[in-house]
């Protein structure tokens, strides 16, 4: 008999893996406590750095000074709660070094709801979202059809410049409606701090990059201070904190209040940041797995399962959401070391410093202008990565309006506040966002552009040149597939490789037939051909001087036989070839 919560919550399994090279410890091992602690203590730092994000958010939506530091220590509770399990083997665990932080992607959604309709609302809309994504945990992965990387790529185009005008205004010093004149010393502490962490990310090493905002707020701070903006007066504040606290303070942990206005668009934004965690999992489990061919989609309901948990937690405390650190996924490959200790360390390490008020007064006290070009820097990068999320993929004409569509109706709330300003209060943060009508208007599109396409394509090759014909067929079928351009570029090497090399061999005798078939996970192409079966040969390196100094045509030919198989073989992801009825067949598949 099936047990039903095996079913819904399958019990942890270690997936078998082979340790890469560039590793020292993945996943399961155990390296010695000194590392599990110092490569704690970092990514903990790293963490931390990010904390102002909670900042951000707890200062957006007018929260006191006693009141902010509540905020902001019950958010690094959670962070180091979540971290913690994904350290452990149960079964909402990933199991992996996955470290949390707040959730950038929902910030500029649960700002705007607080600030309309109230913070009790934004935490239930939060504790609602959670709940979904736990229970999607087994079923999200294989809906990211929904969320194609045109509609993540306008979300985070579009979070990107709603992040702008906050951080312009923090870096000069301008009130909202530009009413004071610019403030150099404003503008001289933010380029300080983000020519610093820009000059970090281009030119430092790796392990030094992913310390680069905590490295540019230092910069930006030491020109405050010598400006006058950062100095006695605000370590006094934080030496004025008590030395150990309950992460709460002064926090007033709200009242769940259930507004539909709330609770749409934050579970909407929420739901398409859980796809963005499924790709930081993938991350991590490539890290940990030298022989790694396809998601692990088990550990990946297990991740969307303690996320789910870990958003609702931060609704009950009336705290930003949490995500996936992708800095922190950086320090682990720069470091070396993935085990999952090293979680659990890091997670205890952030649990001990929601306890530490002074820490998160700190935070609190940087100076506007650093915070404004720690933002600046994030939407840059935000507007960046999502570009690239864009063009990734090839595009026609049905994508291309997806994305412009998208961009142009969350622009136009942006730019054109008029235009929502009859909306209904409890409406407002659904309509009144560029960001929510922004990636709806690219979701709906993306779903009606989706009606006639099929994931399946055939040609008949003739002619004179069969592999041109291949690679174009390839290349529109990819096209409105939005297949990644890579892997179709590759699959038309691979497919015109293997017509040669059937041709040379003398193994086809007439017109070939290609046939391609596409999900999100692989690419298969099936060559049917009358003639008989392709055999790959042996691999082994070919000694060219030799070859040109016999110059005879049988060794240059065995030669490139050997060279035309390597190419296939290593190209192609799996090769099946077979003969029936006097046609031979030949598989191709790339993993996508």
């Amino acid at each position: 008999m099936i047990n039903l919560f095996d079913l819904f919550l399958p019990p942890f399994v270690d997936s078998p893996r082979v340790k890469p090279r560039e590793m020292l410890y993945v996943a399961h091992e155990t390296p010695p406590w000194p590392t599990v602690v110092v490569t704690g203590l970092q990514h903990a730092l790293v963490a931390m750095m990010l904390v102002v994000y909670l900042v951000i958010a707890g200062t957006d939506i007018g929260l006191s000074a006693g009141a902010l530091r509540g905020f902001v220590t019950l958010g690094i509770l959670i962070m180091g709660l979540s971290t913690l399990l994904n350290g452990l083997t149960t079964r909402v665990s990933a199991g992996h070094l996955l470290v949390i932080i707040p959730g950038t992607m929902t910030m500029m959604v649960f700002i705007p709801v607080a600030k309309t309709l109230g913070l009790g609302a934004a935490a239930a809309g939060v504790f609602i979202a959670g709940i979904v994504v736990f229970l999607l945990g087994r079923f999200l992965p294989r809906l990211r059809v929904l969320f194609p990387p045109e509609v993540t790529g306008v979300l985070l185009l579009l979070l990107g410049m709603s992040l702008l005008p906050g951080g312009v205004r923090r870096c000069t010093g301008l009130l909202e409606g530009g009413v004071a004149p610019i403030q150099m010393d404003h503008v001289l502490i933010a380029v300080a701090a983000l020519v610093t962490i820009t000059s970090v990310a281009v030119w430092a090493s790796g392990r030094l990059r992913v310390l680069g905002l905590g490295i540019g707020a230092a910069a930006g701070c030491l020109v405050a201070a010598l400006t006058g903006h950062f100095g006695a007066g605000q370590l006094a504040a934080v030496a004025g904190q008590p030395l150990f606290s309950l992460p709460v303070g002064d926090y007033p942990l709200p009242t769940l209040v259930w507004v539909p206005g709330a609770i749409i668009p934050l579970v909407f934004c929420i739901i398409i940041g859980a796809v963005d965690e499924m790709g930081c999992g993938v991350v991590i489990d490539r890290m940990n797995n030298d022989q790694w061919q396809r998601p692990d989609m088990p550990m990946l309901g297990r991740l969307l399962s303690g996320i789910g948990i870990c958003i609702s937690l931060s609704g009950l405390a009336g705290t930003l959401t949490t995500g996936c650190s992708s800095a922190n996924l950086g320090l682990a490959h720069a470091t070396g070391v993935a085990a999952r200790r090293v979680a659990v360390a890091t997670g205890l390490l952030l649990i001990m410093a929601a306890f530490l008020p002074r820490l998160a007064m700190f935070i609190i006290m940087l100076p506007a202008a650093v915070v404004g070009a720690i933002m600046v820097y994030t939407a840059t990068y935000m507007m960046v990565a999502g570009a690239e999320l864009v063009v990734v993929r090839l595009l026609n004409g049905r994508r291309r309006a997806t994305v412009g569509f998208g961009l142009a109706a969350g622009l136009a709330v942006m730019l054109v506040p008029e235009l929502t300003a009859a909306v209904p209060l409890d409406l407002k943060p659904l309509l009144g966002s560029g960001l929510i009508v922004g990636v709806s208007m690219a979701m709906v599109l993306n779903l009606v552009f989706r009606i006639g396409v099929s994931k399946s394509g055939a040609l008949q090759l003739g002619g004179t040149n069969p592999a041109e014909q291949a690679a174009r067929f390839l290349e529109n079928c990819g096209a409105d597939w939005g297949a990644r351009r890579h892997v179709i570029t590759r699959a038309g090497l691979v497919a015109g490789e293997a017509l040669e090399a059937l041709t040379a061999a003398g193994l086809i005798k007439g017109a070939a037939r290609l046939t391609a078939r596409f999900d999100e996970n692989h690419l298969a192409l099936m060559l049917e051909y009358p003639g008989r079966a392709w055999q790959s040969v042996e691999a082994r390196p070919v000694d060219w001087d030799a070859v040109f100094e016999k110059g005879s045509g049988a060794e240059l030919d065995d030669a490139m036989k050997i060279v035309s198989s390597n190419l296939i073989c290593k190209l192609a992801d799996r090769v099946e070839s077979g003969e029936k009825n006097g046609r031979g067949r030949l598989r191709l598949v790339f993993d996508h």
